[in-house]
């Protein structure tokens, strides 16, 4: 096989695996957004803040509880093909990771009043995290879009809508938002027991490849505490500004914020597919002659750059349709959450997701070459400015100030990791295929919707309207640079993908 084709086979896998992944990432961001909406709409500011923060609490418990467990079996997984060891790993990475979530149940029951309601389903929560993540190291893709983008997001926004249209208490929110994790649980085990069942033992007289319990955790560990630590930059601030100002102003920052996971989970689809794919490629290159590894890394850096593009055109256009008109996007949530300051929240999320999505899945190759101790100091200097800048900045820029911290946090996170790629790994992603990738979305999206805000205002209709027809002409401009953009291989990736679907139905 040569060096193009196999680029082509290892693009075409993750342009296949992202598009099923990013669908589920469409679903869920949809409903997310519709949860929101219900919210804002059904209760009052107090009560809707006082939801978000403790959902933000049970998402960094639940971050907490996964021990970095989806790295740790991405990484050792693929590397064998005996069953034996791979039920020996999830057996290795499910003790901890129950015991663990348990007791943080036990911690927030105590601590903090507003996450009573929510702490028994964090057992569950973990328990389908794990399950899902042992599924994609295997690079399946199908049970985690199905079960974690689809249906428990579809049950959390149906129950939720149904609590405020009873007009329950408040508590009774986060209730029927944790009472979907009970289905997703059972659902993802149902689907890890199938595909352990699935495969055949070993050949007898094979001798089996091990991993000890101390190489396992000795490179999980370190990414436990930077997913801990990565889901704090992303949920900390709501609660510091519960803290800080008053539910109500959490509820205004969660809303003014909630945009930054359309362009986020498209990034992630890109980015949890790529990410076996490095390992297959390390892994070769490891196992070959310097002029090999050479090539090998020839290769990864080639894959690094498309997938970087890709995730570009993906993510791009939602982050400058909200810069471009962020009061119009706010009017969506009720005139309550209107505000000068929200807007300045939403313009500076918005800027500094551009930066970070530009980066690529810069992190995932820096967790697949085996430098987690890098990406977990990377990780905890975010958490450390944007909880120490919200300290200081919330009290005197109010919800700004959040911002403000979080998007510096960010930022020099992805800094962080492009610096040490170019440097331990030797990767040069392409620069100009990723300004042909920006420029497009800046001048098909951002550009005729800031015009048409600054000439005629928009309201959140026209808006929306606006960018749907701002995205038709980006979608057909991409068409027709898709060979320069590769474009037309990740749509071959689809093509090949359904095939296979039909060969096998």
């Amino acid at each position: 096989m040569t060096d193009a084709d196999r680029e082509a086979h290892h693009l075409r896998a993750v342009a296949r695996g992202s598009a099923a992944t990013l669908v589920g990432a469409i679903i869920s961001t949809v409903a997310g957004f519709g949860l929101v909406l219900v919210v804002t709409r059904g209760v009052d500011p107090d009560t809707a803040g006082r939801f978000f923060a403790a959902s933000a609490i049970f998402l960094v418990a639940e971050a907490a509880a996964g021990l970095g467990t989806d790295t740790g079996l991405a990484r050792f997984v693929l590397r064998t093909d005996e069953p034996a060891v791979v039920r020996r790993l999830v057996r290795m990475a499910a003790v901890p990771v129950l015991l663990t979530a348990c007791g943080l149940a036990l911690v927030l029951g105590l601590g903090w009043p507003d996450t009573r309601w929510l702490i028994w389903a964090l057992p569950l929560a973990a328990t389908a995290d794990l399950c899902l993540a042992a599924l994609r190291a295997h690079a399946m893709f199908r049970a985690t879009v199905l079960v974690d983008r689809i249906v428990r997001p579809g049950v959390q926004i149906l129950l939720v809508l149904a609590v405020v249209v009873a007009q329950l208490p408040g508590a009774m929110l986060a209730v029927a938002w944790g009472a979907a994790y009970a289905l997703s649980a059972a659902l993802s085990v149902r689907s890890l027991r199938g595909i352990l069942r699935g495969v055949g033992e070993r050949p007898a007289g094979e001798e089996a490849t091990s991993f000890s319990l101390r190489e396992y955790w000795g490179f999980t560990w370190a990414r436990a505490v930077a997913r801990i630590a990565q889901v704090g930059v992303q949920r900390l601030d709501i609660v510091i500004v519960a803290w800080l100002l008053s539910p109500g102003q959490a509820a205004l920052y969660t809303v003014a914020t909630r945009f930054v996971v359309f362009g986020q989970l498209a990034n992630q689809a890109v980015s949890s597919v790529v990410q076996p794919r490095f390992t297959m490629i390390l892994a070769d290159a490891g196992a070959a002659s310097p002029e090999a590894r050479a090539e090998g890394k020839a290769l990864l850096s080639r894959v690094f750059s498309v997938t970087t593009c890709w995730s570009v055109l993906l993510a791009w256009p939602v982050y400058l349709c909200v810069a471009a008109a962020p009061a119009a996007y706010l009017g969506w949530f009720g005139g309550a959450y209107t505000v000068h300051e929200a807007t300045v929240v939403a313009l500076v999320m918005a800027t500094g997701m551009l930066v970070a999505v530009a980066s690529g899945p810069v992190d995932t190759l820096l967790l697949m070459t085996g430098r987690s101790a890098r990406s977990l100091g990377n990780t905890l200097s975010a958490l450390v400015i944007d909880v120490g800048g919200c300290l200081l900045l919330v009290p005197r820029m109010g919800i700004a100030g959040a911002a403000l911290a979080w998007a510096v946090a960010v930022v020099l996170r992805c800094a962080l990791a492009v610096y040490q790629v170019r440097g331990d790994v030797g990767l040069l992603p392409g620069l100009r295929g990723l300004l042909v990738a920006a420029a497009v979305p800046i001048v098909c999206v951002g550009v005729p919707l800031t015009a048409l805000e600054l000439l005629v205002g928009l309201s959140p209709l026209t808006w929306l309207l606006a960018s749907i027809a701002a995205g038709a002409a980006y979608v057909a401009v991409v068409w027709r640079l898709r060979a320069r953009l590769a474009v037309d291989m990740f749509v071959a990736g689809l093509r090949r993908g359904r095939r296979r679907a039909l060969v096998t139905a």
